[in-house]
């Protein structure tokens, strides 16, 4: 019988591919099995030879690329020099996280699955697609296939005698978590001691609203001082954000009601219970619940499966405990889409929804009912010689069938801050690869805050670029009204009338027949087969996943005449998406 250790790696650039990984770590001792739970690039690879069983978990980032804990452990596995056998004695599933608007759709996955049959290693079963646009979420393709996976290894390695296999897990809560009764760690920000690449300290200089007062939208143009950290155009700046003071509010105000005993100044204390599952850096030490309620738990995110599972283990009453399970099954997966999903409701919500379940829950079962708080990226709006960093942000707001209006954790946090209110960035690589050479001609369609990543191209080209060298620049922009979300009218009349940019916006309600930018392409095809076709130039498409970018491939094709052409352009890169939901 082959040893029953389980090594379980992932590849995380927001965090999901973590949780996911962490659940199966979870869900592995149930079937009796050892082995630990770590991202690829803090895994020690030459271990990777011994390995019987593993899983590994990834996501896929910008265009096709791997996350950033997980680029080192890629580099070696692509080493030309490995043997094709290294890796036969080892017997792997891999789970892909990606977004099927994306042309390289788990591209990740697929290649890393790819590499590990090269080696020698035999797949369990096939790679695991896992869709963001499904509408059950990724749980729709993890649950079958992690079911699957657990099927295909005890048929390898069969539970041992007089063991049987749990129906629920034995470390169902990563840590141990407990008051501390000493003082809490002085640093207010958790993430001070967090290294990140390209990372920098920076404040606000300018939080203003571009749209018009009147508007049903609030769209912020913020502005960032430069500090040191440099950034080419189409790359983005990741920010972490804060919960409102109205949430973190509420989250004690159900601890009181609850007699739960915790309130904001309530120091903690979270220590691991053995070396599989390490305690991430920020939280080894003494943290008040206040601060963590702040900064780490997110008190906004639609609840995944997980987390009814959690409020299921201890709820005393057996209505809430029934549907909860039921919320925790795959077979209640499409009657959890109907409660929490569609509507939108937040986790803080759910707990007020199940009073008694949110009453016994203890302090480690909060770790792992609050998912951590995600990184969001923006794209970088300005060319890094202008001296500061600037981020066009749509601030999310909008109703459901509940009572309260939905609101994006991020945005919201961003139009809060205040000018002169400093907080930590990084800058990364983002979707586009933009061409090596400043001849290329790139044409440009970005509707509403899809505009940022241009603005920052076109700037870049005014500010830097010899202008005689450079290639046509063409941007199709379109918004609602001239005079109500025209964002960064100005820099884009200037640049215009500078001939810098040829310019055809799309106001779409400022005629009775709705315009959109997909029309006034149509309309230019002259104009696009000189700067696509003859000149071998570049597309690229930023905004809205929902309607717009499939209207604007089929506008592209029947501009110039070819639908394949497009096709092939988005085979070769020269056609490329930025897009968000």
């Amino acid at each position: 019988m082959l040893a029953r250790n389980l090594t379980i790696l992932y590849g995380s650039q927001s965090g999901t591919a973590q949780d996911l990984a962490e659940q199966i770590w979870r869900d592995s001792k149930m079937y009796h099995l050892k082995g630990a739970v770590s991202a690829m690039d803090e895994y020690d690879i030459a271990k990777l030879i011994d390995e019987r069983f593993v899983v590994m978990v990834c996501s896929t980032y910008g265009q096709g690329e791997e996350p950033d804990n997980m680029k080192r452990f890629w580099k070696f596995l692509l080493r030309k020099n490995l043997p094709s056998d290294s890796l036969r004695g080892m017997f792997f599933g891999v789970l892909g996280l990606g977004d099927s608007r994306y042309p390289k759709f788990n591209y990740v996955a697929k290649r890393l699955h790819k590499r590990l049959l090269q080696l020698g290693a035999t797949a369990l079963l096939p790679v695991g697609l896992c869709d963001d646009q499904h509408d059950l979420g990724y749980g729709a393709v993890f649950m079958p296939w992690i079911t699957n996976f657990w099927n295909k290894l005890i048929e390898l390695s069969p539970i041992p005698n007089g063991l049987q296999i749990l129906q629920e897990s034995p470390r169902e809560y990563r840590w141990l978590v407990a008051p501390f009764s000493g003082p809490a760690s002085e640093e207010n920000d958790m993430y001070a001691d967090v290294k990140v690449d390209n990372l920098f300290v920076t404040t606000v200089e300018e939080n203003r609203r571009t749209t018009a007062e009147d508007h049903f939208q609030d769209v912020r143009f913020i502005t960032f001082t430069k500090k040191s950290v440099n950034w080419s155009p189409g790359d983005v700046v990741y920010v972490r954000p804060h919960n409102s003071p109205e949430d973190v509010d509420r989250l004690f105000e159900l601890f009181q009601e609850h007699n739960m005993k915790l309130n904001k100044s309530t120091v903690v204390l979270v220590q691991e219970i053995d070396s599989e599952m390490p305690v991430p850096a920020i939280l080894r030490k003494p943290l008040p619940l206040e601060r963590i309620a702040q900064q780490y738990w997110d008190l906004t995110v639609i609840p995944r499966a997980r987390a009814f599972a959690v409020l299921a283990r201890t709820c005393p009453n057996d209505l809430e405990c029934e549907k909860l399970r039921e919320f925790s099954s795959y077979e209640g997966q499409e009657e959890l889409f109907s409660y929490a999903n569609r509507p939108r409701r937040t986790i803080l919500e759910v707990l007020q929804d199940f009073p008694h379940a949110t009453g016994a829950l203890t302090m480690a079962a909060l770790f792992e009912l609050f998912q951590p708080i995600k990184p969001r990226a923006f794209s970088i709006a300005s060319s890094g010689a202008s001296g500061k960093l600037q981020i066009l942000v749509a601030v999310i707001e909008y109703r459901t069938k509940l009572k309260e209006p939905r609101k994006g954790l991020c945005s919201n946090w961003l139009k809060r801050l205040q000018p002169g209110h400093t907080l930590r960035v990084w800058t990364r690589k983002g979707t586009f690869q933009l061409p090596t050479d400043p001849a290329t001609p790139i044409v440009m369609v970005g509707p509403g805050t899809g505009l940022a990543p241009f603005r920052a191209i076109l700037q870049e080209r005014e500010l830097v670029a010899d202008r005689r060298k450079g290639g046509l620049l063409v941007l199709f922009f379109g918004c609602r009204k001239s005079t109500a979300d025209f964002h960064c009218e100005e820099d884009l009349r200037r640049m215009e009338s500078s001939g810098l940019l040829t310019l055809f916006c799309a106001f779409s309600r400022d005629q009775e027949d709705k315009v959109y930018v997909q029309h006034l392409i149509r309309k230019q095809g002259d104009l696009l087969k000189k700067a696509l076709m003859e000149q071998n130039g570049m597309f690229l498409l930023s905004g809205s996943s929902k309607n717009m970018p499939e209207a604007v491939r089929e506008a592209l094709g029947e501009a110039i005449g070819s639908s394949l052409y497009v096709e092939d352009m988005m085979k070769t890169e020269r056609y490329q998406e930025e897009t968000w939901a």
